[in-house]
Order: structure tokens, then C-alpha cells, then sequence
């Protein structure tokens, strides 16, 4: 019988062992993606989103008809391991599919203010904020007080107004010569413009009470959204004399109107805005789990610079109770009926990252391949770059991924958080 000498290990010995070594790497890499992916959460908005730092990315828009030269140059090929026995348990396969599906984009959206219900609150004059009297996200009712501002000039105008009443010689003038009707009119206006309403401007003439603050109040049922101010600033209207003839104004509160409806602000990925058009019919799922039924009306023609997301807008008509400015929601914009090639939704690795996917070529060869997503439905997605025909891998990606990455060195897709469904 044939005996290995003393210290070395036999040969079938560690043969088994390396095997053993791999298959656990490949283990504790299949965790440690799983676990990226937990931590990201699979309802991620940023599902199957480009990244704009992935090398790998495709270059064209999701209208192309073929595959992107980029996308193209970044197939990968990846093998098994020789005498790997059982692939059959290893992996699942799916066969593309090409043909019409009713097609859907599943995102999310942000409810906004309608511009034209925003409503600043301004003032005309300079002074000193003497104290504010409401919150950021306060409603408010028309004629409230929002806040109060001291300027001694204003109180100068009164004492002169009042001055003028007792003056009876001068009165009298006015009287024979017709002017006093207009000299009346016009001193009430221009307390009108200090801010003083008629009730104050009685209680000055009949009983002689000088207002020592300019109180600005609501001009509309509403709730606020911005304050300039605090007590103690200082308000710098503008210059309002003849000389000059200059009057800026100075907004002290921002607030939005109630009476105008709200609008849903939704984000697509840039290579998504294509498929969208004014009209859409989106399906939009509120929290108590009711659903509304609208339409995109207008699709903004900018990519936002900072999220690289494109942006429409839909009209919320009658805001829903329960719905706020500022709340997030679902949104599922229904494509219609879409030709293209079709694959399961858990084919594609991707996680605000590129997406790929394994095309089986042969046994124990698979082809890594980038895709775009063009549309989806609750089970199939719409991919630019796969064939139809083609064998993509439904289940065991992350065992492939593992040999990618372990091939194509530490460096491979760098920031890439695949996960596998």
C-alpha cells in the first residue's frame, strides 16, 4: 500500500481543501452582498437606477434600439471552476422574452406647493422687528398677525395727522377753498400705506389712539412655510422718499395658500424622462392605502444637477386628507403596452448601480452583461442590452458575482452593492 511520507500532505488531501476554501469565500462573499443589500433595503427608490460614476454604465438613452457601444465593451465573461459537479442545483435559468407587455415605472414623488399658491408677506417700510407671532408650518387664517414692526416715523405721521385735525384755522381754509374733502382722503391713504386699516384709522381720528407698531397680518387662509425674520431684526424696505422715488418692499414670512390644490414633484432616472409625456396616467398610493388616479401634467425638460434625477409633475387636484406638503409617496406611472425584450425581475443585479446580468453561453460559461432598464411590471423587466432568446441566470448570480470580483481583482466595479433576490 502506497503511504505519503511523514509532514506532507496527500495530494487528494488538498485538493479537497482548496475546493472547500473557495466555495467558502464564495459563501462569505454571497453573505456580505446579502447583507449590503438588507442594509439598503430593497424598496431603495433608486432601484435599477445608472450610476454616473460607474465606468461601466451605458452611454446612450433608453430610446436606442441596440445596445450601447459602452454596455458592449463591458461584457464580461465568467467560468466555473473545472469539475464543478451539480450546476444543475447551483443555478436557475429564464429564457428572454421578446413581445408586448403592459409596461410600468415604479418610483416615488414629493408633495409640493403650487407656485402660484405661494404668498409672501411684505412690508413697505423699514423699522425693528418687534416680535413674531407664528412658526414655520403654522396655519394661519386671513388677517392674522404674522408680525409687528416699530419705525417712529410711523408714529410722527400719526401725531401730524391728528395735529392737522385740531388745526381749525386751517381746516377752515380748506373748507372755503373745496380742498379739505381731498386733503382728508389723502391723509387716510397714506396711513393706509403705513398699514393702519380702517378700524385703526377711526379709533385715531374719534378718540386720538396713536398704533405703536405696524402689524402684518396673513392676506390668505394658508400655512407658512419660511420666516425671514426674528424679533430684534432690522427691515430694510427701501428708500421711500419723493427724492429718490423708490419703493422695494421687504418680504418678512413666506407662507401657501389653502385655497390652491397641491402638486406631486416625481423623479425618474435621465434615461427614463424619454418615456414620459404629458397625459400619463400615474397611479399614486397614499399612506391609508387608498390609491388616486391622475396624470403627469408636465415633464420638467432639466436633469436636476445635484440628484441627476428627472423630474414631472402632477397636478394632485382636491389634496387628499392625510396628505402634506413635504410627504413622500409611491407613484407607479403606467407605460401602456410596450414591445421589447423581457426578462424576471430577479435576473437583474443592481442597486443604485448599473444593472447587470448573467447570460448563460454554455455550461459553466456565463456572459456578465450591463443593461438598461427601459420599463417594468410587477414581474418582468424591460432591458436595452440582452437578447431575446438568451438564458439569463434567475437564481446563483451572487456565486458568479463572486467569481468576477475574484477574478477581475479588488479594484472590479468599485462601490458596486449588488444583491441578489
Amino acid at each position: 500500500m502506497r503511504t505519503e511520507p511523514v509532514g506532507r500532505i496527500p495530494k487528494s488531501f488538498a485538493w479537497r481543501q482548496q475546493w472547500r476554501q473557495g466555495f467558502g469565500l464564495l459563501a462569505l462573499i454571497g453573505v456580505g452582498a446579502a447583507m449590503t443589500s438588507l442594509a439598503l433595503g430593497h424598496s431603495d427608490p433608486r432601484m435599477f437606477g445608472q450610476s454616473a460614476s460607474a465606468t461601466t454604465a451605458p452611454a446612450k438613452s433608453a430610446s436606442a434600439k441596440s445596445a450601447p457601444a459602452s454596455a458592449k465593451a463591458a461584457v464580461r465573461e465568467v467560468k466555473l471552476p473545472p469539475n464543478v459537479k451539480g450546476q444543475e442545483s447551483l443555478f436557475s435559468l429564464a429564457q428572454a422574452q421578446a413581445g408586448p407587455q403592459t409596461s410600468m415605472i415604479k418610483t416615488y414623488g414629493l408633495v409640493v406647493p403650487n407656485s402660484q399658491a405661494m404668498v409672501d408677506v411684505n412690508i413697505a417700510v423699514s423699522g425693528q422687528v418687534v416680535a413674531v407671532y407664528v412658526r414655520v408650518g403654522d396655519g394661519v387664517r386671513k388677517g392674522q398677525p404674522i408680525a409687528s414692526v416699530f419705525n417712529p416715523e410711523f408714529i410722527t405721521t400719526q401725531r401730524g395727522y391728528l395735529e392737522f385735525l385740531k388745526n381749525e384755522e386751517k381746516l377752515q381754509v380748506l373748507r372755503e377753498e373745496g380742498r379739505l374733502p381731498n386733503y382728508l382722503k389723502d391723509a387716510k391713504e397714506n396711513l393706509r400705506w403705513w398699514g393702519m386699516n380702517d378700524k385703526q384709522i377711526a379709533a385715531l381720528i374719534e378718540q386720538g389712539e396713536v398704533v405703536e407698531h405696524i402689524i402684518l397680518n396673513a392676506p390668505t387662509d394658508g400655512f407658512v412655510t419660511d420666516l425671514f425674520v426674528q424679533p430684534g431684526s432690522l427691515v430694510n424696505a427701501g428708500d421711500r422718499t419723493m427724492k429718490q422715488f423708490v419703493l422695494v418692499g421687504k418680504a418678512i414670512a413666506r407662507m401657501v395658500a389653502s385655497n390652491n390644490s397641491h402638486w406631486l414633484e416625481g423623479y425618474v432616472f435621465p434615461d427614463q424622462r424619454t418615456l414620459l409625456r404629458p397625459g400619463l396616467p400615474a397611479r399614486i398610493s397614499l399612506p391609508d392605502g387608498r390609491h388616486l388616479e391622475r396624470h403627469i401634467n408636465q415633464v420638467l425638460p432639466v436633469v436636476d444637477p445635484v440628484t441627476q434625477r428627472a423630474r414631472f409633475l402632477v397636478d394632485l387636484g382636491q389634496t387628499p386628507a392625510g396628505l402634506a406638503v413635504g410627504q413622500t409617496v409611491n407613484i407607479s406611472l403606467q407605460l401602456g403596452k410596450r414591445t421589447g425584450t423581457w426578462v424576471p425581475r430577479q435576473a437583474v443585479l443592481g442597486q443604485a448601480i448599473s444593472p447587470v446580468v448573467y447570460v448563460q453561453v454554455a455550461p459553466g460559461r456565463y456572459l456578465r452583461k450591463p443593461v438598461v432598464v427601459l420599463g417594468e411590471t410587477p414581474a418582468l423587466l424591460q432591458l436595452e442590452g440582452v437578447e431575446a432568446g438568451e438564458k439569463v441566470v434567475v437564481a446563483g448570480k451572487m456565486m458568479l458575482e463572486g467569481l468576477y470580483r475574484i477574478s477581475a481583482g479588488p479594484g472590479a466595479d468599485a462601490g458596486d452593492h449588488h444583491h441578489d433576490h
